[in-house]
Parts: structure tokens; sequence; C-alpha cells
């Protein structure tokens, strides 16, 4: 049905539809398909011509380490914490959101330009120590170059995170999942030149960041933003995103840190094996995730944002209840799927070339552990997201970090028994405790009307903020 009203509309009106929770879901949903069946040409083609040896560790591993901080400074964090405030400002017109948005724009591109040269510096490091410390000398510099080819991402994602808030507060999704669906264009590109070379993939993931920014354009241009740089961070609006952009971007990056563990063990006693399956295993396992998670979190978040803001307890519930209930209901369906295919669809898809029967061997034990954990994966993304909405960072913060805590023990007990397979089991374990967490603090709120807090957003819009 949503593409079907699409479709009652000339194309050059999507960018400006405003869409429902169950539009917006499809909409990701499709975006996220797309983007997968993208990423397993991708996987298809970097497969083939790197299988899962040295080259492909050190490429894995380049991608983690930008990702981590990519996700500390940008990622959806800075657009959910942005959204409710770019519904405040857009009460006093075009302008007011035109100061908003080129504030936060000034002050968090200063911040990912410092990020982006401690990051060149410092890669050496962190791969060595941190991020693949089981990978050879060689491995690693590899690593290095490529982690500085891919540090300019950075820039790139903070801008993106940013201006996505401007359409994603009014419900004008079309844009925002366009850029997800075209994300591995110029990869594919890369991988398909006569004389690619791993260098050149990670050109290509560059050349994607690119394609995701430009296509906003449109979209914003029809809100006629006016942006400039600023140094007013000081705007109580600004101030106010902050207070939910830097406990939720720890929080996230701390959560992200579960895939630094998992890469960590995965390379352990020097197997790049484990590594390269472990990232095929997780390309298949993460698409039901991103279908039932993250795309009903995030056509979810605007309406949650609304109906805290007004204070509608009973409205809020209900769109939670029904965002979550959908969720773990297409979750459990996605795992049964994929533990009874799973097998098959691994050979289908990357047994060629160098990857052969033991990786996919290997590549479907890790998917099989890993599905079992789906239903918890999608509850911890919508429900996280709803507490956010309400002005509360700091419980998903804390739930992170006893997800982070609990996955490196039991990864570290786990992995001289069973080795690599320690990085599922560990995420499972670790998604249960965070999810109870997550529920009970939500569900305290929402119990009785006595524990229904008003939000610091409500807070902004009853003082009447005036930007200047």
């Amino acid at each position: 049905m949503t593409f079907i009203r699409l479709l009652r509309y000339p194309p050059r009106l999507w960018p400006t539809l405003s869409l429902s929770t169950g539009e917006g879901s499809v909409l990701f949903m499709g975006a996220f398909i797309i983007s997968a069946a993208m990423g397993v040409v991708r996987q298809i083609l970097f497969n083939a011509r790197f299988g899962i040896g040295e080259e492909a560790a050190a490429l894995y591993a380049a991608f983690r380490l930008s990702e981590t901080v990519s996700t500390l400074i940008a990622g959806g964090v800075l657009t959910n914490a942005l959204t409710p405030y770019v519904l405040l400002a857009a009460r006093k017109g075009h302008t007011a959101v035109s100061l908003l948005i080129s504030r936060m724009l000034s002050l968090m591109l200063v911040v990912a330009l410092l990020v982006t040269l401690l990051l060149v510096i410092t890669a050496p490091w962190l791969l060595r120590w941190i991020i693949a410390p089981g990978l050879d000398q060689a491995t690693q510099e590899l690593a290095t170059l490529l982690t500085r080819i891919l540090a300019t991402e950075i820039v790139l994602q903070i801008t993106n995170g940013v201006l996505s808030a401007v359409l994603i507060a009014r419900g004008q999704f079309f844009l925002p999942a366009l850029g997800i669906a075209l994300r591995n264009t110029l990869i594919i590109v890369s991988l398909l030149l006569p004389q690619a070379t791993i260098i050149t993939a990670a050109i290509g993931s560059l050349g994607d960041s690119v394609i995701q920014l430009l296509i906003l354009i449109p979209g914003l241009i029809h809100h006629r933003l006016h942006l400039r740089l600023s140094r007013q961070w000081r705007d109580p609006l600004v101030q106010g995103t902050l207070q939910l952009v830097i406990p939720g971007a720890i929080s996230s990056t701390i959560n992200y840190g579960n895939a630094v563990v998992d890469t960590a063990i995965a390379s352990l006693g020097a197997q790049a094996a484990g590594l390269g399956a472990m990232h095929n295993a997780l390309l298949l396992g993460h698409l039901p995730q991103r279908l039932c998670g993250t795309a009903i979190g995030q056509a979810a978040f605007p309406h949650l944002a609304v109906a805290a803001i007004t204070r509608n307890r009973h409205l809020f519930r209900q769109r939670w209840m029904a965002a979550t209930g959908v969720a773990i209901g297409l979750a459990t369906l996605s795992s049964l799927a994929l533990a009874l295919g799973g097998r098959w669809l691994i050979a289908l898809l990357f047994e060629r070339g160098a990857f052969d029967q033991t990786a996919g061997d290997l590549t479907f034990a890790i998917l099989l552990i890993f599905v079992l954990g789906l239903p918890l994966y999608v509850m911890v993304e919508i429900t996280g997201r709803a507490l956010v909405a309400l002005g509360d960072a700091r419980t998903p913060l804390l739930a992170n970090t006893a997800q982070l805590v609990s996955r490196i023990i039991v990864a570290t007990v786990c992995w001289p028994l069973i080795g690599v397979l320690a990085v599922p089991v560990a995420t499972v374990a670790s998604s249960a405790i965070e999810a109870f967490i997550l529920s009970g603090v939500l569900l305290n709120w929402l119990r009785e009307p006595t524990t229904w807090r008003v939000s610091s957003i409500t807070d902004q819009i009853e003082s009447h903020v005036v930007l200047e």
C-alpha cells in the first residue's frame, strides 16, 4: 500500500510526502532489502576476488574501526537526538530550522575533523591492540592504510546525520531510504574494474557515502534551508540536542563496541578464516535485524516523539507496543527461515572461487547461533529509541554498558572451548541482558500515570524557547 500511495503522486513529490509508521516501515524495509541484495552482489564479487584471506581481513578490520568512530559522533544517534528539536524549531518557521541545523552542523563538523585527524594518527595502535590483535604485521599495515582512506567517511556521515533529521522529523522517509538502498553502488563498480584491488574497494565505499549525502539535497531544497557556519552553540535547542547526543553516542559506540569484541575474538590465533566467516554470516543475519528492528524503529521514532512531547501516555504505549509486537513476530519468523535454509543460501550466494565448502560450513555455524537472538535484537532497537523519544538517553547507555561487559565475559570464557563460535553465543547472551534492562525501565515509565515523567523536549516547548 505504501508503494501504491507513492505511485498516486508524481515522482517529484515523493521526497516531501509525510508517511505513517507503517508506511515508513515498509519503505525502509524495501530499502534494506535492496541494500542487502546489492550487499550480496558486493560480497559475491569480493569473495571471488579476495576470499577470506589476509587482504579481506585487513579491509574488514579497517571497516570496523572507521565505522566504530563514525558511530561515536554520527550514525542514527545524532539524527534521532536532533529530530525532536527540529520539530520544536519548525513551530517557529523555516528560519528557526535553518539556524538550528547550521549550529549543530558547524559544531559536529569541528568534532568530526578533530576525530578524523586523531584516527589517522592512532590507527596502527588501535588496530594492533584493540580491533584485530591477532593479524600479522603485514596485514596490520595494510589495514592501517585502508583505515586512513576510510576515515574521510566520518565527515560525510556526520553531515548526513544532521541533515537527515530535517526530513525524518516530518516523516519524509523517501530520500533517507533511497540513500540506504543505493549504499553499495560504487563499491560494486570498483570490484568490477579489471585491475580491482583492496584499495579501490575502500575508495568505492567512500564514494557510496558521498552518494548518500547528495541524495538528500532535493528534500533540503524543498525546506528552504539556508545553511551557514555558526558558533552560537549555547542555543538552548543545541544544548538540548547535545544532552541526548552525548550519552546516546557513547551508548551507541559501546553497543558497536560489541562488534569490536567480535572482531578481536574472531582474529585470535591469527586465523583470518574466522574473521571472514563471521563477516559473511553477519551479512545474512543482520538483514532481518535491520528489516524488523531498524526499519520499524526508525519509522516509529518521530511518531513516538510527538506522543512524548504532547504527554500522551496512552498513545505512546500503543505505538511502542504495536511496533515492538510486529517487529518481534517478524524476527521470529526470520530466525526460523534462516535456521532451516541458511546453509543452502550460503552455498548459493558465496561458495565460489576462493570461498570453499569449509568456509561455508563455518559461516553457517556462526549464523545458526546468531539468529537465535533476532527477537531480542529488534526489541532492543525499538525500545531504546522509545526511551530516547522520552528524553532518556541514560538508560540505553547503562544497558549497552552491561551488554558489552557481559559480552566480553561470555566470549572470553567460551573461546577456549568453541573458538570463533564464542562470538555469536556472547551476542545472544548479552542481548538478553540489554533487552531486560531497557524493557524493564520503559514499562516502569508506562505502568502508572505518576511515573510518566515529562521529557526534556516538553520542557523546551513549555519554556517557549525562541531562536535568534
